[in-house]
């Protein structure tokens, strides 16, 4: 048994820190939490929209193996491990894990980068519409998924790779990455400038990471005239007004590129962590904000504004 801290919502907007006994099972590790990113999932949680207070949060957990069970096979204590564990118990100091639940860091990669589910569903959403050679692509939305997955177009042979967003900060950062062009979302002349880098043939490709109608209708309409895909990987969560003609008047292909649209999350986790390891995603540049598990009230007041240049926080426990 071994005491763990862990950060419960004791309602909209607030924090408390408690503690609970931990005893695994023979066929359970425990897994000592040393980083925990901060998705803006976890603030849909935060701001009350779904979920009912107290409860804990947290879904993106790194941490090491203190402890296996005599039943589990193919850890040891001291192996960095990444995954889908503590699901919604991760802002803590341990968890609990079972071994299919779990992926190892790569040997040089730093544990707070090694973050496995966003990154997996970075993979889910790559796979979901890999852009053939000559494509022209946009990237709507330049935050920190939006980033990841500009990262992981560069250099497929795309005509064009557009990131948009409304911070300036973010599409000069995008540019640095490999954008071959960046436009402001909020620009007038949005939609002529889509026209014009692509020679008025129009998007064939189109990534959402916004949330927000407005931009998910706006990147609707720079798609080509015929079978142009559009993958949804913003989250969508609460109502909202849409124009269907700015896609089925395309004939467009509209892929929702959310976690249960992969068949097999670990392969998709395994191969964005390989990527992390070979260099395609600069989580070193995107991971800005770091707080220890007392300082999480800062953290999300900061995470939600975006404040300070955030763009990736995560939580050291």
């Amino acid at each position: 048994m071994i005491t763990s801290r862990y950060a419960e919502l004791v309602e909209p907007g607030k924090f408390a820190i408690r503690e609970e006994n931990l005893v695994p099972t023979d066929d359970q590790l425990l897994i000592r939490i040393t980083h925990c990113g901060i998705c803006q999932y976890d603030g849909v949680y935060y701001k009350g929209i779904v979920g009912k207070t107290p409860m804990s949060i947290g879904h993106e957990p790194v941490g090491i193996v203190e402890a296996v069970g005599r039943n589990v096979q193919g850890f040891e204590p001291g192996d960095r491990v990444t995954g889908l564990y503590a699901y919604l118990r991760a802002f803590a100091t341990y968890g609990l894990a079972e071994p299919h639940q779990l992926i190892k860091v790569p040997a040089h990669v730093p544990s707070e980068q090694a973050i496995g589910e966003p990154l997996k569903c970075i993979g889910t959403i790559l796979r979901a519409a890999p852009p053939e050679f000559g494509d022209h692509v946009l990237v709507m939305g330049s935050g920190f998924m939006g980033l990841l997955v500009l990262a992981g177009l560069v250099g497929r042979g795309v005509a064009s790779l557009i990131a948009a967003d409304v911070r300036e900060d973010r599409l000069a950062l995008a540019k640095e990455l490999g954008a071959t062009h960046t436009i402001n979302a909020s620009d007038t002349d949005f939609l002529a400038k889509v026209q014009e880098i692509t020679h008025g043939h129009g998007t064939d490709v189109v990534f959402e990471l916004t949330s927000s109608a407005e931009a998910v209708e706006l990147a609707a309409k720079t798609l080509r005239r015929t079978r142009g895909r559009y993958v949804l990987a913003g989250w969508h969560g609460q109502p909202g007004t849409y124009t269907l003609r700015n896609w089925t008047t395309r004939g467009a292909i509209i892929l929702t590129a959310h976690p249960s649209f992969s068949l097999d999350e670990f392969e998709d986790m395994r191969r964005a962590l390989d990527g992390l390891a070979r260099g395609v995603f600069p989580m070193g540049r995107l991971i800005t904000h770091r707080f220890p598990l007392d300082e999480i009230q800062t953290a999300f007041e900061i995470a939600m504004t975006g404040a300070d240049g955030y763009i990736k926080g995560v939580i050291m426990p």
